[in-house]
């Protein structure tokens, strides 16, 4: 497949870029050219003799040269509200149903941990 572009042209787009302010990625980004495609004319041309300088340590990191600004709306604390307060279960009512077929088990919040745990170990569970 015969190249999009000539060496010397590739050496203009690399030396533009070098001398852009823009770090490589940026300066891809906005030619439309794969940064994979960029590095392999630099090393393509360095191979070749050709006097290509290096990029700099700032533009190994791919940042964009315009920061991001994002309005913030400052507003008056509001008023903590309490959380809400969950019942707790009384003795009388079920916390925990266990059915196996038609065997079914009540866990009581009074219930004993000891005999709990027992009854599962018996079922082949552990507590």
């Amino acid at each position: 497949m015969r190249s999009r572009f000539t060496k010397q042209q590739k050496f203009d787009m690399v030396m533009e870029c070098r001398s852009s302010g823009l770090s490589d990625y940026m300066w891809c980004k906005q030619h439309d050219i794969q940064t994979s495609t960029f590095y392999s004319w630099v090393k393509q041309l360095k191979r070749d003799g050709a006097n290509v300088p290096d990029r700099t340590y700032a533009e190994a990191y791919h940042v964009d040269t315009k920061p991001d600004i994002v309005k913030l709306e400052i507003v008056d604390e509001l008023p903590m509200e309490p959380a809400p307060v969950i019942p707790s279960i009384t003795s009388t009512q079920c916390a925990l149903e266990i059915t196996i077929g038609k065997a079914s088990i009540k866990v009581f919040n009074d219930a004993n941990p000891k005999l709990l745990s027992q009854v599962m170990s018996c079922l082949g569970g552990r507590l």
